[in-house]
């Protein structure tokens, strides 16, 4: 006669508490409550499905009588399990209430398990109150559910609350070894690993995954290729490997991998967040109390501290913030490849402004003192190589440098005169730096630059503009915004107003606008100031919601009031023409 199958869930469901996987805590406390002899008269134990909360419910009736018993029968009879969810009503827990009664006719004690107990209802609840908190003697209740937070607090005052943890990774990955090795099939320990992985912390769940796996495989072998083609999981090398090309900016190999991973079949989501992790633990691996965190095998972990040895920290906590916000936009764009792609070039970008910020910050002279203001050698070299005289220098220059010594010199006369007098001042050891607060001087037979305290300014480009100015960027700065269509049709529609100290004044009609503004201000602010020539602009978004309260214009008056509040100037040219407003 065949034997029936049994899933390795029930099959190798633990029977005492050192069976019990990952919850340590939980067990040895009940073990020394039983040995002990203080056994609550309610306990409950909550906690996420599949880590062992009915297992222990049972085992734990079980070793109550046993211990407390001189005779070696089954207690089987002795234990009772009510499922709650569908036994939930009112009469069910009446007819509970009036087993209670009875005393057990064989050992100390009746066990009753009542089984997802967050489903029973209010009235159930308010009607198991009374026994729960006064049961006979010989009664003990324990309460398991999945959602604690739906249980009445009057009857989580009455029980003694267990919380049963996730159980780890690596836990997991060697019950299911141990299972491996009773069934005879051969697993490699990283395909174990993985279904671990994918069971989110739930012994039970990671069982079915085995079963599943096994019953695919044509041999009794368990493979890392096998497990990942099943779970439709991503291979950790593609992920290694786009990295690596966001830090070498190689865009056309992005492109493949995202077209590689839509071939197969993958959601972009799973990249994006696949990719997302992968980061988080090269950030991981940057540390050696950090990588021990790190759910993955130890050459796993080697791996990951070779690439981490590479990576500029700075670089992979934007790149995290860039893909945490595709993740968000994913399930509303009309186009995830391309906002996928998009968000690719913009990490890649970064490395490229994380190389320039490294090599002005190892050009540019060290500040003795935190009042002094220093100008960067490199922006003053690329304004005048811009310039081909002395006209086409900007008309506002801010700095210790006067535009009337500009005009003679020559870029390779600043060149050699800069690194003349950082090495001098490296030097002087006794001195302060070059760029002191007093004075900045730089000599050589022709020219003498000297600086005072109320000539050094912040490093920044104020080129004088107006209205009209802006009116003619604006139009440019909208086509750039052209990979969005909602910023570029917001732009469009909007009439920027130049106002005191370079502010620029946005009005749009609605939250909804500004919200989708506030998004692009950075890059917006960014154009400007390079089409303008000026780093001193900013911002300011205003909404002007036009609701049913708002004031209808009827009358010449009203119009002409309205419009004096957009521009004050306008009465005094009234005036000065003698118009009336009609």
């Amino acid at each position: 006669m065949d034997v029936p199958y049994v899933v390795s869930a029930r099959k190798y469901r633990p029977s005492s508490f050192n069976e019990v996987v990952g919850q340590k805590h939980i067990t040895d406390t009940l073990e020394h409550e039983v040995i002990s002899g203080n056994i609550p008269q309610a306990l409950l134990f909550c906690g996420p499905r599949g880590v062992g909360k009915t297992s222990c419910a049972r085992i734990l009736a079980n070793r109550i009588n046993e211990v407390h018993s001189s005779s070696d029968i089954s207690f089987d009879l002795n234990v009772f399990e009510l499922d709650a969810a569908s036994n939930n009503k009112v009469d069910d827990i009446r007819q509970l209430i009036d087993q209670v009664r009875f005393a057990p006719q064989v050992g100390k004690y009746k066990v009753y398990i009542i089984d997802e107990v967050h489903m029973l209802s209010t009235a159930a609840f308010n009607a198991f109150l009374k026994t729960l908190e006064e049961p006979p003697f010989h009664a003990i209740f324990i309460l398991a559910t999945t959602e604690k937070n739906k249980v009445l607090p009057t009857i989580l005052s009455r029980c003694q609350v267990f919380d049963f943890k996730k159980i780890e990774i690596k836990s997991i990955a060697e019950h299911l070894k141990f299972v491996a090795d009773k069934e005879n099939i051969q697993a490699e320990y990283e395909a174990l690993h993985l279904i671990a992985e994918k069971s989110e912390g739930s012994l039970r769940d990671s069982l079915s995954i085995f079963d599943r796996i096994h019953a695919f495989s044509r041999e009794q072998k368990i493979s890392y290729e096998l497990v990942r083609e099943n779970l439709q999981i991503l291979d950790r090398d593609i992920f290694f490997k786009t990295l690596d090309d966001l830090v070498n900016q190689d865009a056309s190999a992005l492109f493949l991998t995202v077209n590689r991973v839509i071939a197969q079949g993958f959601d972009l989501k799973i990249f994006v967040n696949g990719l997302a992790s992968h980061i988080r633990d090269v950030l991981l691996a940057t540390h050696p109390e950090t990588i021990e965190i790190m759910n993955c095998s130890g050459p796993l972990k080697e791996k990951y501290r070779e690439q981490s040895s590479k990576m500029n920290l700075v670089f992979l906590s934007h790149s995290l913030k860039l893909l945490t916000n595709c993740d968000l936009k994913l399930s509303e764009t009309s186009s995830p490849r391309l906002l996928v792609e998009v968000t690719l070039l913009d990490i890649g970008e970064l490395t490229h402004s994380n190389d320039e910020l490294k090599k002005k910050t190892s050009r540019s002279p060290k500040v003795v003192e935190n009042k002094i203001s220093t100008v960067r050698p490199d922006q003053t070299i690329n304004k005048i190589s811009n310039s081909q005289d002395k006209a086409d220098l900007p008309v506002a220059i801010e700095g210790p440098i006067k535009s009337e010594i500009l005009s003679d010199l020559k870029l390779e006369t600043i060149e050699t005169e800069k690194e003349a007098a950082l090495s001098k001042s490296n030097q002087n050891s006794s001195k302060k730096s070059a760029f002191s607060l007093r004075s900045s001087s730089i000599k050589n037979d022709k020219v003498q630059i000297e600086s005072t305290d109320e000539e050094i300014k912040a490093d920044k480009v104020l080129t004088s503009f107006n209205q009209s100015d802006l009116n003619l960027v604006w139009p440019k700065i909208a086509e750039m915004m052209i990979n969005s269509q909602v910023i570029y049709a917001l732009l469009k529609q909007i009439n920027p107003i130049l106002e005191k100290d370079y502010k620029i004044r946005i009005s749009v009609g609605s939250r909804v606008q500004s919200k989708y503004f506030e998004e692009a201000r950075d890059e917006i602010i960014r154009l400007l100031r390079t089409k303008l020539k000026n780093d001193a602009i900013s911002v300011i978004v205003k909404v002007e919601e036009s609701g049913s309260n708002a004031k209808i214009i009827y009358t010449a008056e009203e119009r002409y009031k309205f419009l004096l509040e957009k521009n004050p100037q306008l009465d005094d040219f009234r005036k000065e023409f003698q118009l009336d407003i009609d």
